[in-house]
């Protein structure tokens, strides 16, 4: 077989056999971040199918250079989907994928609080942000979950109370929701005195 390089994979991603585009983005992961704007284009432009194999093959990049002792291939890994998550052209929930595969291997020391703040307050993707926020869960993560506190509204100020919890920040109020009774009873716990 010949060497796989980006223009190759998104010719073989179009291929409508459904095993050769199989085996096209299991060998993406070493092409690394060149092949990740390509990919992105053809998962947003391409027929479902078509689409599929190119997300795959990202997320393929995404777990190839995020392994033990590849950490030159991982750090232009994640300034390139940092780049493209920025780019509204991207469908949606391509950007929310990215998001996710940020969260896999990106370092708390590079995320940059002042773009991942708009993005956690942003209606569309912040939810996503948030949880990925609350996975990477170090000092840059906590800190523009409490920026994004400050600022956030009702019901998702009360989701990123729930996040900076379970980093370990005090918070008391909103409650979590998990612990508000929904109704009233009339029940007396067993074996207690009340």
């Amino acid at each position: 077989m010949e060497e796989l390089t980006v223009q190759k994979l998104v010719e073989l991603l179009k291929s409508p056999d459904p095993f050769v585009r199989r085996d096209a983005w299991l060998a993406a992961g070493p092409l690394g971040a060149a092949a990740l704007r390509p990919l992105a284009d053809l998962a947003a432009e391409g027929e479902l199918e078509i689409s599929r194999a190119a997300n795959r093959g990202m997320w393929q990049i995404v777990r190839y250079v995020g392994a033990p002792g590849r950490e030159e291939l991982r750090r232009p890994v994640v300034e390139t989907l940092g780049e493209m998550l920025g780019d509204t052209r991207l469908p949606l929930q391509l950007r929310r994928d990215i998001v996710w595969m940020l969260s896999e291997i990106i370092k708390d020391e590079e995320i940059d609080q002042a773009s991942a703040l708009p993005l956690l307050l942003d209606a569309d993707l912040g939810e996503d942000v948030r949880m990925a926020l609350q996975r990477v869960a170090g000092p840059n993560a906590i800190g523009v979950l409490k920026a994004g506190f400050a600022q956030a509204q009702g019901e998702h100020k009360t989701a990123i109370a729930c996040s900076l919890r379970k980093c370990g920040v005090a918070i008391d109020e909103p409650p979590c929701p998990k612990l508000v009774p929904r109704k009233t009873t009339t029940v007396k716990p067993v074996g207690r005195n009340a």
